[in-house]
């Protein structure tokens, strides 16, 4: 007998932390990215099982598992992509940067078809010459106060102090004091006072219906941006790998966790709570992975420092 431990590990495992989760996608096999702000991971197998009753006896003589139910359960504390694709079946678009003129949408009609109307409408709402410092995030609605003008409105105060103090009229957030004439694209657009945003007039005479209304969005510079889109016809919750990661133990101890196949089974939320940041918990089944044969693998090493 010795007097030196011959096999790993030498005591019991002991887990502490959690430092990563990333997602791998089951078509391609390559990562679709990692989150690193988490709070409590659990791996939970939790068995069901049947006693074998009968006779006087309180107890049973015998019972067997009749099945495992596999889950993870997480909480992350950021929101990136594939998060939101994996457990809201979200569509993403993004947006390149603009660090210079940043980005306005195309104008949508939201109310009848008259106001977005590249011929007797307005035809573009886009950012005014040197004005880029006066955009303000947002949503802004065009509304038709007769047939050559519109009123605006914001749906929100944010980043009224950029730039140009902007103001709203009243509690519904009207933003043009006098409305703005629109005339055909042959002369001078109409500029939306302190956002920075000229709407030009279509190529025709412009003749709009009093009530109808368009939108359009405003984003300021930036470094990208990205469009979240939930339940949107045809996009799934899908199937995808996971890797978890404890943290490394001041002893050198490590572990991971590889799950070849799981899926969303709670969808996800977004919290805005008051003076704290937003955290969503997700629940996935583990399924058992055909060529793999198993819902899950644990690695433990006790690495040298």
């Amino acid at each position: 007998m010795g007097t030196t431990p011959t096999n790993f590990p030498a005591v019991g495992r002991q887990l502490f932390g959690v430092h990563s989760v990333c997602s791998i996608d089951r078509t391609t096999r390559l990562p679709t990215g990692i989150a690193r702000i988490l709070g409590d991971i659990s791996l939970a197998f939790e068995a069901s099982s049947v006693d074998n009753r009968g006779g006087s006896s309180f107890y049973p003589w015998a019972t067997e598992i009749t099945e495992v139910d596999s889950n993870i359960n997480f909480q992350i504390k950021e929101y990136p992509d594939w998060v939101m694709q994996n457990y809201a079946a979200a569509k993403i678009t993004t947006t390149a940067a603009s660090a210079t003129d940043g980005t306005v949408s195309a104008l949508v009609n939201k109310e009848g078809t008259s106001v977005f109307d590249a011929t007797t409408g307005i035809a573009t709402a886009t950012l005014k010459s040197g004005e880029a410092a006066n955009m303000k995030t947002g949503a802004f609605r065009v509304v038709a106060a007769s047939a050559t003008t519109v009123d605006v409105y914001a749906v929100s105060n944010f980043q009224f102090t950029r730039g140009t103090t902007l103001y709203a009229d009243d509690n519904t957030m009207k933003i043009t004091t006098s409305p703005l004439t629109i005339v055909d694209a042959g002369a001078s657009p109409a500029e939306v006072p302190g956002t920075g945003i000229e709407l030009t007039g279509g190529s025709g005479t412009v003749a709009m219906t009093i009530g109808d209304v368009a939108e359009y969005h405003v984003t300021p510079p930036h470094s990208g941006m990205s469009k979240v889109e939930i339940g949107v016809e045809g996009y799934i919750f899908p199937e995808h790998e996971l890797y978890i990661f404890g943290k490394q133990r001041a002893d050198g101890r490590s572990m991971y966790v590889h799950c070849p196949k799981a899926v969303c089974t709670s969808g996800m939320t977004w919290n805005f709570s008051q003076g704290d940041f937003s955290t969503t918990d997700i629940s996935a089944k583990l399924l058992n992975d055909s060529v793999l044969g198993n819902v899950a693998t644990l690695y433990f090493s006790d690495n040298i420092l």
